[in-house]
């Protein structure tokens, strides 16, 4: 009889739950879709600072949490920090890197940048499994990469689904008639690309001035779908990514997109019409904007991403944790 497993998720995100509803939705949503398949599930917050005192005191923490509830493995949702001291609990230790963790381009110090990817570096020689968010960040692994599988995170097709566009904006208070363009610019507006976007937008009003360019942020993750729903196209004009859950969001609302060459994301938009992913150039994307606009219909993304389920990317999470245990002796599998 298979023993459902204990994991204990590490992350940094719970704690800015109260300012930022939006911070770490993707963790979140892939711990239900485990419990959903039996794998029992407990958390630990390592919180946000960089203070080394801090950092210590939380790993003491962790320790002690470890001892107390003994689980089956530890699985750190980020590289950096959170990885790094996720792999000093004496458990086997899974490790998922999303993105900047491996990425230069945040804008954040380069001395800051350095150091949380040498440290997710470090992490990887330690951790039993790694899981990457997309090839290109596989890539970037200094070492482990064969042992590095390629996971991107799930999506919910069951709140992203297409709907009426003009219930949408009645319900946004946005206009009926004009074109809209939406950029997700979440908490870091220079790294999604603001500048280029408001750039691209110059060129698409020379062609079609009534364009809107819709910028939000911080958004409640269940009201995500209305936004979908009510633009012409998202714009995707990121400097780095590791696969942007906005993407595949759009996709499961069958919403065109426009993007740079960044994370998964011309994998994502392969064979996807109408959509584009293009150089990052602002000549470049305001005409692959107005291509868009001026058709104003809906994509067949949502055949595309039919297979990142959160249903089917817990499966392979699973099967990750099966790995991870394999090579310690144990009576207990992984199992659902």
């Amino acid at each position: 009889m298979l023993i459902k497993p204990l994991v204990l998720m590490v992350s940094n995100h719970w704690g800015s739950k109260g300012s930022t509803p939006s911070a770490g939705i993707f963790v979140d949503r892939q711990i239900a879709s485990l419990e959903r398949v039996g794998v029992r599930i407990a958390t630990f917050d390592i919180g946000t600072s960089h203070s080394p005192i801090r950092i210590v005191g939380k790993w003491l923490e962790l320790r002690k949490l470890v001892r107390r509830l003994n689980p089956d493995l530890v699985h750190a949702q980020y590289g950096t920090t959170t990885g790094f001291v996720s792999t000093f609990v004496s458990k086997p230790t899974v490790i998922s890197y999303c993105g900047n963790d491996l990425l230069s381009g945040a804008s954040i110090s380069k001395r800051r940048t350095c150091l949380g990817i040498f440290l997710s570096n470090v992490a990887a020689l330690r951790a039993r499994a790694l899981v990457c968010k997309s090839t290109q960040l596989r890539q970037a692994l200094w070492w482990c990469q064969h042992r590095a599988v390629v996971i991107p995170s799930g999506v919910d097709l069951n709140l992203f689904i297409p709907g009426p566009q003009n219930e949408a904006r009645k319900e946004l208070g946005w206009n009926l008639e004009n074109p809209i363009t939406l950029i997700n610019v979440g908490a870091d507006p220079k790294r999604k690309g603001i500048d280029l976007a408001q750039a691209a937008m110059e060129v698409v009003r020379a062609r079609l001035p009534n364009t809107e360019l819709q910028v939000i942020s911080n958004v409640e993750p269940i009201r995500m779908p209305l936004y979908y729903r009510a633009a012409d196209v998202l714009l995707c004009a990121s400097r780095s990514e590791g696969s942007p859950n906005v993407v595949k969001e759009a996709l499961a609302c069958n919403l065109p997109i426009v993007s740079t060459p960044v994370g998964d994301v011309p994998e994502r938009l392969a064979n996807v019409q109408p959509s584009a992913v293009v150089s990052r150039d602002a000549e470049a994307i305001g005409e692959a904007l107005v291509k868009v606009l001026l058709e104003r219909k809906r994509s067949n993304g949502r055949e595309h991403v039919a297979s990142l389920s959160l249903e089917n990317i817990a499966q392979r999470i699973v099967d990750v944790y099966r790995i991870a245990l394999s090579s310690r002796p144990s009576n207990n599998s992984v199992g659902t």
